[in-house]
């Protein structure tokens, strides 16, 4: 049985019906109850109640689990308490007698980049490495439904800001297919990054949002300062040299807008 952390979340929706599909039995992690069963399809699903923030009812969500994927992450507050989390989540792992397999989901750039929330990735990685589990970890760059959601958000205003920095975008449904694909493997410690299929300037990923949209705004070039800023305008969050991804900004864009 798969035990995912952040079912709920962004690539968590998808995750779980890909492992279903394929047959796998999957308990999903929520901090509060949550009715109804899983999706259809030959896999088995159900859900636990466990908080990783506080560790009640994790011991009960690991039992009987041989893998765990940690999708799991404080967004909101830019990762505060993720790396306790994740200890808590190691600890009753152990306390189950088993070793499961441990899959955890990073960004690209995390080592590269003195940004706050990617600090703490990297402190997370290095918890998952030092846990004594038989562990996998994947970094991604920035999923296409992320970025759709700051662009939403931003262009409430009639100005948006626009980072000067690339971006290689990769869709999310795709890295859920990569993270099934290592759920159901051996552990591999960390593996290649995986990036999407195309660099783009970020000034081209608004432009392509709001013209999908059909929004007229105005977009405000914003500098990100000190080192973090440079390392993003270098492309330290990028891989272009492993583009896993096939799906595109483009295409993404014309499925969700009909554009």
């Amino acid at each position: 049985m798969i035990l995912v952390t952040g079912a709920s979340g962004t690539l968590g929706r998808t995750l779980v019906p890909t492992l279903t599909r394929r047959g796998a039995d999957v308990r999903a992690l929520s901090r509060r109850t949550r009715g109804g069963s899983g999706p259809g399809g030959p896999g088995s699903f159900e859900w636990a109640v466990g908080d990783l923030a506080g560790g009640a009812g994790l011991d009960e969500a690991v039992d009987g689990i041989d893998v765990i994927v940690h999708a799991a992450s404080n967004t909101r507050g830019q990762g505060k308490g993720d790396t306790d989390a994740v200890w808590r989540l190691v600890e009753a792992a152990k306390r189950g007698g088993r070793r499961p397999h441990l899959v955890y989901i990073s960004i690209v750039g995390v080592d590269r980049i003195p940004f706050g929330y990617y600090r703490i990735k990297h402190e997370v990685e290095q918890a998952v490495e030092a846990s004594g589990l038989p562990h996998t970890i994947q970094r991604t760059t920035q999923w296409f439904q992320l970025l759709d959601k700051f662009l939403t958000l931003a262009a409430k205003s009639p100005a948006v800001p626009v980072p000067a920095a690339p971006f290689q975008p990769l869709d999310a449904a795709e890295a859920a297919v990569r993270l099934a694909d290592l759920a159901g493997g051996e552990p591999l410690g960390r593996v290649e990054d995986m990036g999407g299929p195309e660099l783009l300037d970020s000034g081209d990923i608004a432009r392509a949002y709001l013209r999908a949209t059909g929004k007229r705004r105005l977009l405000v070039p914003l500098r990100v300062p000190g080192q973090a800023g440079r390392a993003f305008r270098a492309g330290a969050h990028t891989c272009p040299e492993s583009r896993q991804g096939k799906g595109t900004w483009t295409e993404y864009l014309a499925g969700e807008y009909g554009a």
